[in-house]
């Protein structure tokens, strides 16, 4: 691990950048922001380091480069690539790509996510209203979304739903005074365990029990079946399953029309027998 700073205590590279310069000249007196730019093989461009910082633009060369001055080896020179794809990335699917390395080879994945994304993410309702400004204007009167989001929200808490949103950048006002959203998409990544995507993945299937108990004409289509196949075949439909939820992600991100609907999908697949002897604690006598 680099002497000077923890790389996996960071999600942002520029952040990483600033940090690690400053501790490093720290305990290197002659470590300047002037002499990174030497060492990066930039001696006439003295300001590039405080350009990238204050938001610069990387190049892959130069990215190489920031690897190689700081010494990150292996997973902490995958994890610093990975923070710069995520920073920079063009597209929905390059950001979450990136998004899912950096929870991999973080090893408490939790220390990605802000205490303001475990709030977005600890109700249901955040990133539906998150969706619905998609399809609906919205201003600081919300009691036409109160009277449409279904399961109900109450006006209060949608206000704080979109103060929340709008302190994590993830939405601002148009020039007509509407919340829009400010980024294509919201990373989650599914290898993460932590509590917060438990808790979100819980109100999820309690709104799929809504959604079927209710008497509306909304959109639904729900099927459950159960079937014994063997090793083999389970691997297939869990493939299976990942590349309906890829197709699914691809259609919404091709999909170049005004969007004037929000759909909730859930997914469950699992199984009904133990590979191991151990009780569960819980269970029916």
């Amino acid at each position: 691990m680099n002497a000077f700073v923890n790389i996996f205590e960071f999600t942002k590279f520029r952040k990483f950048l600033a940090e690690y310069q400053e501790r490093r000249q720290a305990a290197e007196p002659s470590f300047s922001r002037t002499e990174f730019c030497n060492l990066l093989g930039l001696p006439n461009t003295r300001s590039y380091f405080n350009d990238v910082v204050q938001g610069k633009r990387v190049t892959d060369n130069m990215r190489e480069r920031f690897i190689n001055v700081i010494g990150l080896k292996g997973n902490e020179a995958r994890y610093f690539e990975a923070m710069v794809d995520f920073d920079q990335g063009k597209t929905a699917q390059v950001r979450e790509a990136a998004f899912d390395v950096m929870m991999r080879l973080n090893k408490n994945p939790q220390a990605i996510v802000d205490p303001d994304s475990y709030e977005f993410f600890g109700n249901w309702y955040n990133s539906t209203v998150y969706a619905i400004l998609e399809v609906m204007d919205v201003g600081d009167d919300v009691s036409e979304l109160a009277a449409k989001i279904f399961p109900p929200v109450s006006e209060k808490r949608l206000k704080a739903s979109l103060e929340l949103m709008k302190k994590m950048s993830l939405v601002r006002k148009d020039e007509r005074g509407f919340w829009k959203p400010t980024k294509d998409s919201l990373a989650t990544v599914q290898q993460s365990k932590s509590q917060m995507v438990l808790q979100f993945q819980k109100q999820c299937l309690e709104l799929s029990k809504q959604a079927l108990e209710s008497e509306g004409s909304e959109s639904r289509d729900m099927t459950t079946f159960t079937f014994a196949v063997s090793k083999s075949a389970q691997a297939k439909v869990e493939k299976a399953a990942e590349k309906f939820k890829a197709q699914v992600r691809q259609i919404v991100m091709a999909d170049n029309e005004t969007p004037t609907v929000v759909e909730h999908v859930n997914l469950h697949v699992f199984s009904n027998i133990r590979e191991n002897n151990k009780p569960s604690g819980t269970g029916e006598a």
